[in-house]
This record gives C-alpha cells, structure tokens and sequence, in this order.
C-alpha cells in the first residue's frame, strides 16, 4: 500500500484528472461571472461635467449661503435615478415625475423600452457619442453623451446641452421624420430653464421647441407643476420613490428628481443639500 501512495503521488495533477474521468468519476465545475449592478443614478445633471462618471458614481453637495433679510428661490434637476436626499435645514423640497428620462445600459445602438407605468422611451443614436433619449408620451427629448462608467461596463447617457450643429440638428429631424412627428421639445441642462415661482408654489420647465423641418424655437414650451412636492425635514435622509426602472441586466431608465428651496432667514445662514446615489433595490445577480 506504501509503494502504491508513492507511486501516485509521482503522478500529475492533470493525469490523474483525467484518470477519474476515464473510470467514471463525477468531476464538477461551477463559474460564476459577476454581473456589477448598474449605476443607479446621473447625480445633479446640470452642473456636473459627463466626465465625472468616468470614475463612477458620486455625491453631489449644494450649498447656499443666505444673509439676515436675504429671499432665497432655489431650484435644480438634482439627479436622474435613484438617490438620497438629505438637507441640513428646512426649506428644501422636492419633485418626481416623468418629464424626461435617461438610460444607463451595458451596450449601445437603438432601442425603446416600455416602462411598467405604460411610459416608453426611445433611444436614438445619431454617432458614437451622442444620442436621443425620448420620452414618447411627453413628446421630449434630451440630447445625452454616451459615457463609460469607471471600469464597470456600463454606459451613462450624460444630459447635455444643444448646441443645434448640424449632425444635432439632423438626429433631430431624422428622429420625427421616421416617428411621423412635427416637433419634439428638448429640455437644455441649464439653470435657467428651471424657474420656481414661491409665490404660487409653482414649477416650470421649459423646452425647446424643434420642429421636424430643423426649425427651433427656444424655450418655445413648458411644463409646469403645482402640486407633488415633498418638503425635506432637516438633518432627516430621504429616498425619493423609485424613479430607477431596472428593464433587464443589461439596460435601466432613470427619470427625474427635481428639487427647490425657498427661505428668508432671520440670521445669517447657509444651506446644504447632499444628494447621494443609492443601490438599486434588485440588482442583477450573478449569473450561474
């Protein structure tokens, strides 16, 4: 029996393998490949640059300082997806709806996805950087740059704003000319086309108006609310409901997380409001 366990133990891993293989043995082998759950938000659109996802997702702070008598009217696109909203004083509300939307996705190329809410959005790629994100209820667009996310695979479609080149201005019109439109509103990531009204309590954004023969208008529309919003309790973390729609593992729609702060402060005071991105409740698990 000696001589035996010596004479196996000069035998190589790979030839012994192969002998339980040749006599019946059972061999298994399990792989499991990771699947990185998708970035579940583009935070504070409008004042961060797309290359900042380039590193992945982050937290985005606004600050604003108020002195004693001063009135504040604040409003911002705080984010697109899934997100905690935490203030350090009261004054701060918010507002989700489906105004517009965005994609993350682990591919590109044209596509259009149903939400379960009977919202679809399209997605139209004009070249290898650009491309529309429709919301075909609404009839709005917005013009995004396709971003790659840190190392993990997925690509943000970054809101920016239109500057109505050629090449922008021919996705436009190719877009409703193959959908049988004769406008499309386009929503600009710029402060200016986001104007609260504290003294009706009222929203509005405006778009561009782009009609299907290349003619634009800007902000020749707007859409406005008056009611929804959800005041922020200082100090107190909130997550909006869900705006993060999780289509498949490959592919997520991200709507609107829009946000407002009015306030006359009897003292000095600043303000602060953290917007952090959240995991998604059910992100995609690995695949056996």
């Amino acid at each position: 029996m000696n001589d035996l366990r010596r004479r196996l133990k000069r035998i190589p891993l790979a030839l012994l393998f192969a002998l339980a293989v040749a006599v019946g043995a059972s061999v298994a082998m399990v792989v499991q490949i990771l699947v990185v759950p998708p970035p579940s938000a583009i935070v504070a659109p409008i004042d961060t640059d797309p290359s900042a996802l380039t590193e992945g997702t982050y937290t985005v702070t606004f600050t604003i300082h108020l002195y004693y008598g001063q009135r504040a009217v604040y409003d911002n696109l705080a984010a697109l997806g899934l997100v905690s909203l935490q203030a350090d004083t009261d004054g701060w509300s918010y507002l989700v709806n489906d105004w517009i939307y965005t994609v993350v996705r682990r591919g590109t190329g044209n596509t259009s996805f149903t939400l379960p809410t009977g919202v679809t959005v399209d997605v139209y790629e004009y070249n290898s950087t650009h491309a529309l994100v429709v919301n075909t209820q609404r009839n709005t667009a917005i013009i995004t740059k396709k971003v790659t996310v840190g190392t993990t695979g997925w690509y943000a479609y970054h809101p920016v704003v239109a500057s109505y080149d050629t090449t922008t201005r021919n996705a436009l019109t190719g877009y409703m000319n193959s959908k049988g439109l004769t406008q499309l509103y386009v929503f600009q990531p710029m402060h200016y086309y986001i104007v609260f009204d504290a003294s009706n309590n009222e929203l509005r954004v405006y778009f561009d108006v782009v009609t299907s023969s290349g003619s634009v208008t800007p902000k020749g529309h707007y859409m406005s609310a008056t009611s929804g919003f959800e005041a922020l309790t200082a100090n107190s973390p909130v997550v909006p409901q869900s705006t993060q729609y999780i289509i498949d593992t490959n592919n997520v729609v991200l709507g609107p997380i829009w946000v407002t702060f009015t306030a006359m402060p009897t003292s000095d005071m600043t303000s602060t409001l953290t917007v952090t991105p959240q995991l998604p409740p059910n992100p995609p698990k690995p695949a056996p």
